[in-house]
């Protein structure tokens, strides 16, 4: 297991654990992240309760690095179940979606069916290359725009608005279900992808990490 990555600068007094196997690079992810983060790398077969309750001591919330290319261990099963049982503030992050044959969309059925459903506010935009270059919010039609040197957002065109509306109308949905404060209170789980290389998606994550301060 790694040591706790902690930033002095990073804001807040809340520790966040990213939790994840090893092929998911989370030392990456966890430079990137507003809070204090602890990262801990699972044995792959199995996590006993002792182990834990050890990882969760002092935590106030808890994320999941998924890779799109390895997907999920039973010990990351056992261990979200474990968070799961105790309501925990937490959400899962999908993350080496790059040249992957399993994008996000594939990523988040097999952890509704698996983990538990979540809420999936922004859906990956892709080059014709099929790389994702950008995130379209599914709340407010914005595109974020990860393409360029700097990040930009604006409003979706009509063509992309009407081909996410479905996937809109069922988010709005779902999170009509929530109050506004239901992540920090770990009701509500948001699945949400990062591309660490281009920061896709790091202001996304940090938007939802802040509502714990």
């Amino acid at each position: 297991m790694a040591e706790p990555n902690i930033s002095l600068e990073k804001a807040g007094n809340n520790q966040i654990l990213l939790a994840a196997d090893a092929s998911s690079e989370p030392e990456i992810l966890a430079e990137l992240l507003s809070m204090e983060t602890k990262v801990a790398t699972l044995d792959p077969k199995a996590l006993s309760l002792d182990q834990a309750q050890e990882l969760t001591q002092g935590i106030s919330a808890i994320a999941l690095l998924v890779s799109a290319k390895s997907g999920m261990t039973q010990a990351m099963i056992d261990f979200w179940n474990y968070a799961l049982d105790r309501q925990f503030p937490r959400m899962i992050i999908v993350n080496k979606l790059s040249m992957s044959e399993t994008d996000f969309d594939d990523m988040v059925v097999i952890v509704n069916r698996v983990l538990e459903q979540g809420l999936t506010p922004y859906l990956v935009l892709h080059d014709e290359l099929g790389e994702p270059i950008g995130l379209i919010s599914l709340g407010s039609k914005e595109v974020h725009d990860y393409s360029g040197a700097t990040p930009s957002r604006y409003l979706a065109d009509s063509e992309l608005q009407t081909l996410i509306e479905e996937f809109a109308s069922e988010y709005e949905e779902q999170l009509s279900a929530f109050e506004s404060d239901s992540f920090s209170q770990g009701l509500l789980v948001p699945i949400l992808p990062v591309m660490e290389s281009k920061l896709l998606g790091l202001v996304e994550v940090n938007e939802y990490l802040a509502q714990l301060k």
